[in-house]
């Protein structure tokens, strides 16, 4: 077709063409289409992990999900207690008190494991394996045989962290008791959620959501500028339910509880969480402990000590230490709830349904075309002219040989289809 584009001066061509861009770019990040955003998933450590992110195309995808996986794979051959070549599970068949080499990760996540522990008087303990085992809760799964005092007593020997130490160069870990075992079930889950987001940073990726099992960690938001929406589960055995909705962005969350790990013998209810305290399964009303922080690694290990401690002395730690705690209660049939101060603001959960997401596209339309009515009276306040009549701001404007381009709009009919012949008389511009 032709057009006679050209015969408007360039500095209005100029003009319109950023008005334009601006609207369409409004537009796509209005309905989520000006970045691509993907997602993958994938099973690690007995669990499944789902990656989200923003930018890059398929074959980015597909190179993430083979590096996430190679990830896991190497994750799971350091610190995994479900495999007898894992470096944990080396160091711990290990009876002599030599320096015994690990990874640098491995021996990082210990030191950190450690530092916990002694923040919380020992409720948070690296070494509590070889009370998980005596209740039957390890990686060998055996039917529960209640152990006596005495077991106990005499196994609580063997628990501590100052039995172990940590080097980091050459890195390598050490035990002073060849009886001491290592348990980082309660704290690697955390750290592998944030290696997986470390990689995303290393290829560039700036907008994502990682989850493993549960743990999360967020950059960013979605492309079309929403939070992370990250539901806190309800403790509810046996069925899926979201206790609440938390919104994320730069933070990390991880929930502990004991809804899904426990065992029933003769009329009594065990849960896998141990007391290194005392030895035995925790026994209060709390059920479950959901905790933000800047890493993953870090929530994971205070959910744990947190739900260990219970709702009456883990609420006055996370009170005093300054920590961001959901606190999930067994109360009756039901749960009652209660958050730290530093805790962010909850919602119920929404079910979407087909007239709410026609009433969000409405809402959506109408701000984009508000935006586009905003963008054209910007163009005109650039140009330092006001509308008239139906020009949309070109009222006034003069072609290169002097002709008006449009303030014909507003004069009578006549003169209005003078202009007309005048401009179709004018040669034509090149075909687009």
């Amino acid at each position: 077709m032709t057009t006679r584009l050209r015969s408007l001066p360039p500095s209005v061509l100029r003009r319109c063409t950023i008005i334009s861009v601006l609207v369409v770019a409004i537009q796509a990040k209005s309905f989520g289409g000006l970045i691509p955003e993907h997602d993958f998933q994938g099973s690690a450590f007995g669990t499944s992990y789902s990656v989200k992110f923003v930018g890059g195309d398929q074959s980015t995808v597909n190179d993430l999900n083979i590096q996430v996986n190679n990830l896991v794979e190497e994750i799971d051959q350091q610190m995994s207690l479900w495999r007898d070549d894992s470096e944990l599970s080396r160091f711990n068949a290990n009876t002599s008190d030599d320096w015994f080499p690990v990874s640098e990760d491995t021996a990082r996540v210990v030191e950190s494991a450690i530092t916990i522990s002694q923040q919380t008087d020992g409720a948070f303990d690296p070494t509590v394996a070889p009370l998980v085992r005596l209740w039957s809760f390890g990686p060998e799964q055996k039917p529960l045989n209640v152990p006596t005092e005495e077991q106990i007593s005499e196994t609580r020997q063997h628990v501590g962290v100052d039995k172990i130490e940590v080097r980091s160069s050459p890195p390598a870990l050490r035990k002073s008791d060849p009886a001491v075992r290592l348990d980082l079930n309660a704290i690697a889950k955390g750290d592998a959620v944030d290696r997986v987001a470390a990689l995303l940073h290393r290829q560039m990726i700036t907008e994502y959501m990682v989850e493993i099992g549960g743990e999360v960690r967020t950059l960013g938001t979605h492309n079309d500028g929403r939070p992370w929406s990250i539901g806190i589960e309800r403790p509810v055995t046996g069925i899926r339910e979201v206790q609440a909705v938390v919104d994320l962005r730069d933070l990390s969350l991880a929930t502990s509880g004991d809804y899904r790990n426990y065992v029933e013998t003769d009329g009594k209810r065990y849960s896998h969480t141990i007391d290194p305290r005392t030895g035995r399964p925790t026994e209060h009303s709390l059920a479950s402990v959901s905790v933000i922080a800047d890493d993953c690694m870090t929530a994971d290990a205070w959910a744990t000590a947190l739900i260990v401690l219970g709702p009456v002395e883990g609420r006055r730690m996370a009170e005093d230490r300054g920590l961001a705690a959901m606190f999930v209660v067994h109360k009756g049939d039901g749960f009652s709830t209660f958050q730290t101060a530093a805790f962010p603001p909850t919602r119920a959960a929404q079910i979407n349904t087909p007239a709410s997401n026609t009433v969000s596209t409405m809402l959506i339309a109408a701000g984009v075309f508000g935006l586009a009515i905003l963008g054209m009276a910007i163009g005109v306040i650039l140009s330092n002219r006001r509308l008239q009549g139906s020009c949309g701001g070109l009222n006034g404007l003069k072609d290169e040989q002097g002709n008006p381009l449009c303030e014909a709009c507003t004069r009578p009919v006549a003169e209005c289809e003078q202009f007309r012949e005048q401009m179709a008389a004018a040669p034509p511009s090149e075909s687009s």
